[in-house]
């Protein structure tokens, strides 16, 4: 992930840090985590800040590349995909800063199932079948005054919540290998944070769990999609803008041992930042700014639009 670096979404010129692997935990209460394209060290993967913005461009250069085509590296992908949301942080329960952005996510997520962004994987087989199309949205946690501001740089922390969320009975668990847990925190990204999101996998209680993560965004220029005409707010357009980027390198690469190029990057990271229109539509008729999604096939064919190295290849289902 460009706006991920691996953690076990995004991109950024400051990498996120490989971290150290957990390991297995005998009372199953702990997540499990697995470990990704690098060392056995190495865990989560994330979303780099926007090198194109005002505030970056002087320090954070364009790392895509013109790396080759992503390669397949004998893992599963997700041949269906249920997402679950979790709000961490007491916040998510004021007016004032959900704002637009529950309702906003439950619209983008509603729509994300076969919509012609999400096909835009479909070229990617893993040993498991095909990335399929269909995202089932399981809703979101109740927003709560008593919930944790988790903190993304303990990723720890991250999952456990992700975990006591999906052990909640809340929700019915997709325990086939493709559930997906989204937390959303309402604490801003730090300074020393240089990633918007980013995503990893895990096991909690015998169950496969892949994890996205992602900041409050609100007012973030680094992280913002920087769109001015679906009527989003500028936090919410940023968080849809982010969870693309994960969740497509979720259903291509959910256990970091699927799909990346000889860089390590995945199909979101060689494509970041990189858009191609104003806004692209769903399957509910709702229209989000998303940077476009690495092709394989695209870029055999030299056509597509291009990544900010000036290589085509990038494509957006439009």
């Amino acid at each position: 992930m460009n706006n991920t670096k691996r953690i076990v979404f995004a991109a950024v010129a400051t990498s996120i840090p490989w971290l150290a692997a957990f390991g297995a935990d005998s009372s199953s209460l702990k997540p499990v985590f697995l470990t990704g394209h690098g060392p056995a060290t190495v865990l989560p993967t994330g979303n780099e800040l926007n090198p194109l913005s005002a505030s970056n461009k002087a320090t954070v250069p364009v790392t895509t590349t013109t790396a080759p085509p992503m390669t397949f590296h004998g893992g599963k992908v997700l041949t269906s995909t249920s997402v679950r949301v979790v709000l961490a942080g007491p916040k998510w329960a004021t007016t004032a800063f959900a704002g637009d952005k529950i309702k906003g996510l439950d619209s983008f997520l509603a729509g994300y199932s076969n919509s012609p962004y999400v096909k835009t994987a479909a070229e990617y087989n893993g040993s498991n079948g095909k990335v399929g199309a269909v995202v089932k949205y399981q809703g979101h946690s109740s927003p709560s005054a008593a919930s944790v501001s988790v903190d993304g740089r303990n990723v720890m922390q991250v999952a456990t919540v992700a975990c006591n969320d999906l052990r909640s009975s809340s929700y019915a668990v997709d325990t086939s290998g493709n559930q997906v847990v989204a937390v959303y925190t309402d604490m801003p990204r730090p300074s020393s944070a240089g990633y918007c999101g980013y995503h990893t996998a895990f096991s909690c209680s015998g169950v496969p769990v892949q994890m996205t993560f992602l900041w409050n965004l609100d007012g973030d220029a680094s992280c913002s999609a920087q769109d001015a005409t679906t009527g989003h707010s500028q936090g919410l357009a940023a968080l849809a803008n982010v969870t693309a980027h994960e969740v497509q390198e979720v259903v291509t690469d959910p256990q970091l041992n699927a799909w990346y190029d000889s860089a390590g990057e995945e199909n979101a990271d060689k494509c970041a930042w990189a858009f191609a229109h104003t806004s692209v539509p769903f399957s509910n008729a709702t229209k989000w700014k998303l940077q476009t999604e690495w092709s394989n096939s695209a870029y055999a064919l030299k056509k597509g639009y291009k990544t900010l190295a000036g290589a085509p290849g990038c494509i957006d289902g439009s």
